[in-house]
């Protein structure tokens, strides 16, 4: 009778430091895009090495509607982490368009992280050549309230019409590409990184090409709106695409919660610059991804746990 008692209270004993142990673990979600996208396979790296190597934290990747929901989400704490437009989290925290409100909550974690660019596709058969070209036509956009809107809308003011002038259609990548391969528009944006996961997938079956941006265009637009830099899209990065495609890009980042501890953020950034080749390996854009480059141009201001780390290592800014 003895043993048998001292044997449920071990049970009871060991029942409860799993319980507190389970209770204990804090869940954080991660903000990214729409499944098939650039964002989707950065963010799910983030989650797994969070998850794996922040005691204590288990971490989830969602989907989203991307760069302003992520802002959004953020602000009103229903994800803790979120990638983002280093300009569109500078409007979510003052408070400009699109947002009705400040988000002053968002922190920046790691800057300058990758960046988006620019890429309108067209069915290789196309008589399309130029982003000029697409005004009076369907174009799938990206999900509705997706930081791409607020791009295109610049660029095209660049070249002398407005969003008004094309027929948007607002679709999530995956069935933006579906509905250029029935011609139901004629061009879709994925205004990411290349090469675009969704793109390569399409491309085995439809043949593709990416609408170019005349050089005067280039020039204006890096003249008019300074959170734009000049990028190309290097050849091959999709089926018969022969040649590197000059385009422009915009940096993005990972912003964070304040209220979110201060040592809980300095594992994260430690864990992630720690198993650096795993965000490395999530996609070919993130090949050069540096600790050089976490600090560099945020426009929101940084959160302390993140502050911390860089200082530790020699790479913070003070900015």
């Amino acid at each position: 009778m003895k043993m048998l008692k001292k044997i449920s209270w071990l049970v009871i004993l060991f029942s409860l430091v799993f319980v507190s142990s389970a209770q204990a673990a804090k869940v954080i979600s991660v903000g990214t895009a729409p499944a098939g996208g650039t964002w989707y396979a950065i963010g799910g790296a983030l989650a797994d090495i969070i998850t794996k190597h922040v005691e204590g934290v288990n971490a989830t990747a969602e989907v989203t509607g991307a760069a302003v929901a992520n802002v959004k989400l953020l602000g009103t704490k229903e994800i803790q982490i979120g990638l983002t437009i280093n300009a569109i989290a500078k409007q979510g925290y003052e408070g400009r368009r699109p947002f009705k409100q400040k988000y002053t909550n968002i922190r920046s974690m790691i800057s300058s992280f990758q960046k988006g660019y620019l890429q309108i596709f067209t069915l290789a058969g196309s008589d399309l050549v130029y982003v000029s070209e697409l005004k009076g036509k369907r174009v799938a956009v990206g999900p509705a309230g997706h930081g791409s809107l607020i791009r295109l809308k610049e660029i095209f003011k660049t070249m002398g019409f407005s969003f008004d002038d094309i027929k948007p259609v607002y679709l999530p990548y995956g069935q933006s590409l579906r509905v250029l391969g029935d011609r139901k528009v004629d061009a879709a944006v994925l205004y990411m990184a290349p090469p675009v996961p969704a793109v390569k997938q399409f491309s085995v079956t439809n043949k593709v090409k990416l609408l170019r941006l005349k050089e005067e265009n280039r020039k204006a637009i890096l003249a008019k709106y300074p959170h734009y830099v000049p990028e190309v899209v290097p050849k091959f990065s999709y089926e018969g695409q022969d040649q590197s495609i000059p385009t422009v890009a915009t940096a993005n980042v990972i912003l964070v919660d304040q209220d979110l501890e201060e040592q809980l953020v300095y594992n994260i950034v430690k864990a992630v610059f720690e198993n650096i080749d795993k965000l490395r390996a999530s996609h070919p854009s993130m090949k050069k991804f540096s600790l050089d480059m976490a600090t560099i141009g945020s426009l929101v201001p940084f959160h302390p746990g993140a502050v911390k780390y860089y200082k530790e290592q020699g790479v913070w800014t003070g900015k």
